[in-house]
């Protein structure tokens, strides 16, 4: 009997093991940036994502100097990813529902550090996807929003890694959108 007991409590040990590894390696995001592993039938942003007749659309950004002029409107919301990637995917979904939303007052824009690897370096990406919210630029250097309201230069504190939920997004922007429309 006692061994029966020890069997039990070895599977519910390894059940437990199991089940945690699982939940960390599905709920995180991607992390090959650099392309050594196999990349399955990318998924293609298109021009409207969100299917109305309203001119609102992800931008693809292929250099700084779009995300600069996008500024000039309001705040940006940047996610830096993979087309590859399943959870980029996933947050390119919760973008497009911000979308409509937010296409007076902001621009959403992606960059795909596999098409263009310098960004990764450039905004110092390790784990995709990586998705920020620009409010401004101030001596030269971007400003971040924080979910808290307060602004950073410092993109590491303002970041959301892996897929980022609409809420939380909403809730920041919407700080962001605030501050740009006190300084002005």
């Amino acid at each position: 009997m006692k061994r029966l007991h020890r069997i039990q409590g070895k599977n519910q040990i390894s059940f437990s093991i199991s089940a945690i590894f699982f939940l960390i390696f599905f709920s995180s995001g991607c992390t090959d940036i650099n392309g050594s592993g196999d990349e399955t039938d990318p998924v293609e942003t298109t021009a409207n994502v969100n299917n109305s007749a309203s001119e609102a659309e992800l931008v693809e950004v292929t250099n700084l100097s779009q995300i600069d002029q996008a500024l000039n409107k309001g705040p940006v919301v940047l996610k830096l990813g993979s087309k590859g990637c399943i959870p980029c995917q996933e947050q390119e979904e919760v973008l497009s529902e911000l979308l409509p939303m937010y296409q007076n007052s902001a621009s959403i824009m992606l960059i795909d550090i596999k098409e263009h690897p310098e960004f990764a370096a450039t905004f110092g990406v390790r784990v995709i996807p990586d998705t920020c919210i620009i409010a401004g630029i101030e001596d030269g250097k971007y400003m971040y929003m924080r979910p808290d309201g307060s602004k950073s230069s410092e993109r590491a504190s303002a970041r959301f890694l892996g897929a980022a939920d609409k809420e939380t997004l909403s809730q920041t922007l919407e700080k962001a959108i605030e501050f740009r429309s006190i300084e002005e």
